[in-house]
């Protein structure tokens, strides 16, 4: 499976490596109520050692290890675009405690780079948990969370994904973590490979509610986006379907009408833009852009929001008016 899913990608786009990597600001709703400022870096390493069939974030990764001492690098210039010291999320697109992707000689100089943070959350497959990761956690000056991509509680989709985890190695990890008060966030797809479109809503669902179950105190909905080959190739044997933003819409709705009690669900919005085949709403800025903003203000409100109505997309459609 992974030499079929490789073979399917795109070259790469070269990683500027000697640059500071990008920093995205947000404020995150926290468990419980609030919001947390938080800054998200998005660190240049090595590729994840996985070949999951729905993944795109090897495009800008390195073939090789990671070199000793970049990251801490690339931290350096980064936090100085930073003004607060609530919550950073160090992406490096593979596994944080994988140590060809995040040296381990380099620790300890990203723990001083981190110091004074509130929350630092990485993430990382269950197959790299274990003492560095909880050594990692204990020399923290704040508290270390941790995001693991369940994706689905399928029992029979999760092995096609090629994630190479099975649901009892997420409860594993997350028990593990929750012994050591380690925070656990989940990622779940919709729109996920070999589920029927009827059976989407239900699926995600069902996973965030294990997720949550699990000690999960944020989940993040993902919509699947298309574009890394292997997608494609499922799509022509009607194995894939690219959802509709219609659809993320009231899957989102459906899960925060969910009895979870201290859990932050929220959706993706990252590329909204490359979801479905809505084009339609995709190419009105008076109905994608209100719709993406009514995403993100109930990702932090926690609340549904009306819905938008766009006249012209109405009228566009067929049968929709003049």
């Amino acid at each position: 499976m992974d030499r079929w899913v490789r073979s399917l990608r795109r070259e790469k786009t070269p990683p500027a490596t000697g640059l500071p990597p990008p920093v995205a600001h947000e404020h995150e709703r926290r468990p419980g109520g609030g919001l947390r400022e938080t800054a998200t870096l998005f660190l240049v390493g090595k590729e994840c050692p996985f070949s999951c069939v729905f993944c795109d974030l090897w495009q800008e990764t390195l073939d090789g290890a990671t070199p000793l001492g970049s990251l801490p690098q690339q931290l350096e210039p980064a936090l100085r675009q930073i003004s607060h010291r609530s919550a950073i999320k160090l992406y490096n697109a593979s596994n944080f405690f994988d140590p060809a992707a995040v040296p381990p000689e380099d620790d300890a100089a990203m723990l001083k780079l981190l110091d004074g943070f509130e929350r630092v959350i990485v993430e990382c497959h269950p197959r790299f948990l274990g003492a560095r990761c909880f050594s990692f956690a204990e020399r923290l000056s704040g508290t270390l969370e941790v995001a693991i991509g369940l994706e689905t509680v399928h029992p029979d989709v999760l092995p096609r994904l090629n994630k190479k985890m099975t649901v009892a190695d997420f409860d594993t990890a997350a028990a593990a973590l929750g012994r050591r008060q380690i925070g656990l966030r989940a990622f779940v797809l919709f729109g996920c490979p070999f589920i029927p479109a009827a059976e989407q809503l239900g699926w995600t669902l069902r996973s965030v509610e294990h997720a949550a179950r699990q000690g999960a105190g944020t989940i993040s909905i993902i919509p699947v986006r298309g574009g890394n080959g292997a997608l494609e190739a499922l799509a022509a044997d009607d194995d894939w379907r690219p959802v509709r933003l219609d659809l993320v819409e009231a899957v989102f709705e459906r899960a925060l009408e969910l009895d979870l009690t201290d859990v932050v669900v929220q959706v993706d919005v990252w590329d909204l833009e490359r979801v479905g085949q809505d084009r339609l709403c995709s190419e009105c800025p008076e109905c994608f852009d209100a719709r993406r903003a009514r995403l993100i203000d109930m990702n932090r409100l926690g609340a549904i929001m009306p819905a938008v109505r766009c006249a012209r997309c109405a009228a566009r459609r067929p049968g929709g008016g003049s």
